[in-house]
């Protein structure tokens, strides 16, 4: 008899077929990677196989970043986090036009905002370590997002 955690694994097996074999996509799960892999489907960008710099490349060739709150948690709520804001990682955020953000349900987008990456810069540029540590982080909720930063909602299921 199949039990549901039987049943899980088998479609998050062959979830992780189909991006293998069909997407050229390696590892949708690390750090929740098929999140990113949706919301590019979503806008219509080229998501990319890589865990550093850019998440996709938007209609202009430009790389971008993506970023997602789960409202499946225990409290309903959460935050947008850069982590690791070193001197290295400033940099590659600096290559990107826009920068995307997702509120998601378990795995259902419910939204996704778009906000010019010069509009983070210097907040990004504060909280970073200047230089090769790690030690960088900065975050802040969807209200802050829309009220203080401007973020165009470019989605809506």
């Amino acid at each position: 008899m199949s039990t549901p955690v039987n049943r899980i694994e088998k479609l998050l097996e062959e979830a992780q077929n189909i991006a293998r074999e069909e997407l050229q996509l390696n590892n949708i799960f690390y750090n929740e990677r098929y999140v990113e892999m949706m919301m590019a489907d979503i806008l219509g960008h080229k998501y990319g196989n890589n865990t550093q710099g850019g998440d996709a490349v938007d209609e202009y060739g430009d790389p971008v970043e993506y970023k997602a709150i789960n409202l499946t948690n225990l409290r309903g709520k959460g935050s947008f986090q850069f982590h690791w804001l070193s001197e290295n990682k400033i940099k590659k955020y600096g290559r990107t036009r826009n920068m995307y953000f997702a509120i998601r349900n378990g795995v259902v987008i419910e939204k996704i905002y778009e906000l010019s990456t010069d509009v983070l810069m210097p907040f990004l540029l504060e909280k970073s370590t200047g230089g090769k540590s790690i030690n960088g982080h900065f975050g802040f909720k969807e209200e802050r997002l829309v009220n203080e930063f401007k973020a165009k909602l470019v989605y809506q299921k």
